[in-house]
């Protein structure tokens, strides 16, 4: 059996740079403590209009021949819960105003909402069984702070004697490679000035629903950090023999209710494993769509070999995402981030 041995906190003001320490009890995934500063930018994004203009919903449809509530601000890049207002040039008597935020499968009355995800809003009068036509508007999201709690696909430092000898997520070929990076670069491009920090979900892995664990060891994490964004991206080492006997569903319950209520508003984006963990990710699938938040499904990476490092000899490090995976993890986060 190998040992690993395991950095608990780093803090590095070195834009990117993720240092990290080894994982521990082999195959674990544990990634140490991290923080990684971007220093403060000048610039801030600015809204811009959008593109989308009035939308015809499928037919068959009544109108009321006015036209549909506008947008203000109308479309754009906005920071996470910008308030937006609706409002309508001619509204019949008896009649209201409605917003769908899925592209029309549902809709909700009201003349202002606020922005707590990206993609086009729709906006349409309805009286009784008449409705106008739809208008859209475009909205981008950018965040100030992101949490990332993770594990060594996060970052994970050198071990010569399994052949690895880099500084970032394993088993990318360089640190710009790995989701994180892949990841910040795209959030910087809408907010210069953002900030990333690295913290390790690993203890949760591997202690959860044990008298020696207590999820208070992520409040002064939230605390320092304030992030509007979290990704939780963990699971590979929570042992699937344990998941009923500790009650992995209370504690991930605990879990999301911790990071989505610590203060202030924040998105949280919640993922599966890459391996396979089938009664941990039914739970995780099911808790984070009951409680509203974003889930991503890494399922298709599964037993993928195109996703994992087989180039290398030690097991435990070909189990891990290679580039491609990376790849395929960083866009499949940033879909549900926006």
């Amino acid at each position: 059996m190998k040992h690993y041995f395991f950095i608990r906190k780093l803090v590095i003001l070195v834009p990117l740079l993720v240092l990290v320490g080894c994982t521990r009890d082999y195959p674990s995934l544990d990634g140490p403590r991290v923080v990684v500063v971007t220093p403060p930018a000048a610039t801030t994004p600015g809204s811009g209009s959008s593109t989308a203009g009035p939308v015809a919903p499928p037919p068959p449809f009544d109108t009321l021949k006015v036209p549909p509530p506008r947008f203000s601000p109308d479309g754009g890049t906005f920071y996470l819960s910008t308030p937006v207002r609706l409002t309508a040039d001619t509204l019949p008597a008896g009649a209201v105003i409605e917003y769908s935020l899925d592209n029309g499968s549902s809709w909700l009355t009201g003349d202002q909402f606020t922005v707590l995800s990206g993609g086009t809003i729709l906006s349409r009068i309805r009286a009784g069984d008449k409705r106008s036509i739809s208008r859209g508007a475009s909205f981008s999201l950018y965040y100030k702070r992101m949490l990332i709690l993770g594990n060594s696909i996060m970052s994970h430092g050198p071990v010569p004697d399994l052949g690895w000898f880099n500084f970032n997520g394993m088993a990318a070929s360089a640190p710009e490679k790995d989701f994180v990076h892949l990841l910040t670069g795209r959030l910087r491009a809408l907010y210069p000035a953002i900030t990333v920090n690295l913290e390790s979900g690993g203890s949760f892995e591997r202690d959860f629903g044990t008298a020696a664990y207590s999820l208070d060891e992520f409040t002064p994490i939230l605390k320092r950090t304030q992030p509007d964004l979290i990704v939780l991206r963990i699971g590979e080492n929570i042992d699937q023999s344990l998941v009923a006997q500790r009650n992995f569903e209370k504690q991930y319950r605990q879990l999301l209710d911790l990071l989505a209520n610590y203060g202030q508003p924040v998105r949280l984006v919640c993922t599966t494993s890459v391996w396979d963990k089938p009664q941990s990710d039914a739970i995780v699938r099911m808790v984070t769509l009951e409680k509203g938040h974003a889930l991503v499904d890494l399922s298709p990476l599964v037993g993928q070999r195109a996703y994992f490092a087989s180039q290398y000899k030690d097991p435990g490090v070909a189990a891990h995402p290679n580039d491609a995976g990376m790849q395929r993890i960083a866009d499949l986060i940033w879909e549900k981030i926006q």
